[in-house]
């Protein structure tokens, strides 16, 4: 003998399980896009779990939404550049200490028309001085722009790579601790994504 109550009870759950979802899908998908300082922008892709952050000046990359990205401008009025810092949602700076780890983009105007390689061996701003050695550098490309990838050590172990475009110089930098860290296959996986238009 059928128990019609118990069948009814199992399709209520699952049409408002159905509900549930097509209601969070509906939001995510609608979401508008997050407004970042400077004209610049931030949109969810819901499918990949991925934000992508696209600036007014005509460049764009990919990140973990479990990241919180913000925008300051460094240096003074003689001399500034703009700093992007992804760091893990939720987290709160102690006073006067340290950040966690990072990714980090700093885009800086090169008004001296150096090539990539004399900006990156010649800025103080590129840390150069603190890699290891020469074998911790090597040539590689993004979005088809020539860039020079490079660790260093410093407060933590860092991952760079510098790409010279439209008379600017991007200097991507990703900090870890342990080459096995997930943050370093974040910066890794970011740097694939970089696009200039």
């Amino acid at each position: 003998m059928v128990n019609y109550n118990y069948m009814n009870k199992n399709a209520l759950v699952w049409a408002l399980v159905v509900a549930v979802l097509a209601t969070g899908a509906y939001f995510l998908l609608s979401r508008p896009a997050a407004s970042v300082p400077g004209g610049n922008s931030a949109t969810t892709t819901p499918q990949t779990g991925l934000q992508q952050y696209s600036s007014e000046d005509g460049y764009s990359f990919m990140y973990p939404a479990s990241y919180e990205l913000s925008s300051r401008t460094e240096g003074n009025a003689e001399r500034q550049w703009d700093v992007l810092v992804l760091l893990p949602k939720g987290y709160v700076p102690p006073e006067a200490g340290e950040g966690p780890p990072a990714i980090s983009l700093s885009v800086f105007p090169n008004t001296e028309g150096l090539s990539l390689e004399q900006w990156v061996q010649g800025d103080a701003r590129s840390n150069w001085k603190l890699i290891v050695d020469e074998r911790a550098s090597r040539p590689m490309t993004v979005d088809g722009e020539s860039a020079i990838w490079y660790h260093y050590s410093g407060l933590y172990e860092v991952d760079s790579v510098a790409v010279a475009h439209d008379g600017k110089i991007f200097l991507f930098s990703g900090d870890w601790l342990d080459p096995q860290d997930a943050i370093r296959a974040d910066f890794n996986n970011l740097i694939k994504t970089v696009q200039f238009n």
